[in-house]
């Protein structure tokens, strides 16, 4: 007779604390720091063999990830952002973060992190090893209020609820798990986010700032709600993205042309050359285009071992950029497909070649009606 295995009980899920594990941030430095002696975090501890280090950093990386999230929110840091249940507190649910008043202002930012992030950080190695400034989302928060514009910080990556409760994501969790119902996935997450929350809010205009994967989502939005979106969104910055124009219509390939733009890393000090120009071009900055991304890129010196810390350094240009944007408005009065679309449905549009020039009849106005919504969305993850 056969009979089954039993199977082993899983392990209760432990979540250590940044101060349970010894360590805090410092708020003023943004330094991670030890509680007891005050020094700076470094991976190579002294006393300590390799594999110790690694252990002590990968306990850290969740922890520290973490207790972002308390700082965001906590009145004493002058974020005081408050928390948005997706879809709402009485179910499996992730939580997006908002600044007071955020939807009801004239402009609105959107953060969105790239791929396993948990929602406030821009790369978890990033933020232990060279401090909450640079690896978070904190500085881009404190930066956009001062300049008056509101905040969304979106939520991709916690498409799971553990047992107890709390969102995860798959790289923090893989235990037994609730999928997030409209957050299933990174790209339906920024999908039910948009058209729930953000495309009806009182914001006038309103952009994006998309770090790696998340830039695939923004295209999304783009692609499946073209006529709502580029009558809201008045720009999207992307940071190291690996957005393509793949099966887009002429009209959003056009769109991106004219009202998005890339910052992504190179090891060189020196810049590209061959401005762009186009919509909310930040002055001065040199750029080529790309056909693949179907929009100017701007190169940053970035010599460090991280990728993710082009995202702090680029912050002061990119907003410049955004803040452009807001003052010209929404670009309207571009066909989603026109009569004559000769693409090649790859993406490819032989008549407009990169899309960033030559249109007479696109203006630039100022956002002042609301777009009634339609009763069918063109995502099917939407509803």
């Amino acid at each position: 007779m056969f009979i089954r295995p039993k199977k082993p009980e899983q392990e209760p899920h432990v979540r250590h604390t940044l101060a349970e594990l010894g360590y805090e941030f410092d708020l003023d430095s943004g330094d991670l720091v030890s509680k007891t002696t005050g020094e700076v975090y470094t991976y190579d501890q002294p006393g300590k063999d390799k594999k110790r280090c690694k252990e002590v950093y990968a306990s850290l990386v969740q922890a520290a990830s973490r207790e972002v999230y308390s700082i965001i929110t906590a009145n004493g840091s002058g974020l005081g952002m408050q928390p948005i249940a997706v879809p709402d507190a009485n179910q499996p649910h992730c939580t997006i973060y908002a600044t007071r008043g955020a939807l009801s202002k004239k402009h609105l930012v959107v953060l969105v992190t790239g791929h396993g992030n948990f929602a406030a950080v821009w790369g978890w190695n990033v933020l232990v090893k060279c401090g909450l400034n640079k690896g978070s989302v904190v500085q881009y928060i404190r930066e956009c209020e001062k300049r008056g514009f509101g905040v969304v910080l979106l939520n991709p990556n916690e498409n799971i609820v553990a047992p107890d409760g709390v969102s995860e994501t798959f790289n923090s969790y893989s235990g037994r798990s609730i999928p997030i119902r409209g957050s299933e996935t990174p790209n339906e997450h920024v999908g039910y986010v948009w058209s729930h929350i953000i495309r009806d809010s009182v914001a006038q205009s309103v952009a994006f700032v998309l770090h790696g994967s998340a830039g695939t989502a923004g295209v999304d939005l783009l692609k499946y709600d073209f006529a709502r979106f580029t009558a809201k969104v008045v720009c999207i910055a992307f940071v190291d993205s690996i957005h393509s124009t793949f099966m887009l219509t002429s009209g959003a390939i056009t769109w991106l042309g004219r009202c998005a733009r890339q910052w992504e890393p190179t090891t060189s000090t020196a810049t590209t050359t061959g401005d762009v120009g186009g919509a909310g071009s930040s002055s001065g900055t040199a750029a080529v285009f790309s056909d693949r991304l179907g929009c100017a890129v701007v190169e940053v010196a970035n010599d460090s071992e991280f990728r993710e810390l082009t995202t702090a350094l680029c912050m002061d240009e990119l907003l410049d950029y955004v803040e452009s944007s807001f003052r010209h408005g929404p670009l309207t009065g571009i066909p989603e497909s026109r009569p004559d679309d000769d693409s090649d449905g790859l993406g490819h549009d032989h008549d407009l070649g990169s899309g960033a020039h030559g249109l007479d009849d696109v203006q630039f106005i100022n956002n002042t009606y609301k777009i009634k919504p339609s009763g069918k969305d063109g995502y099917v993850g939407w509803e």
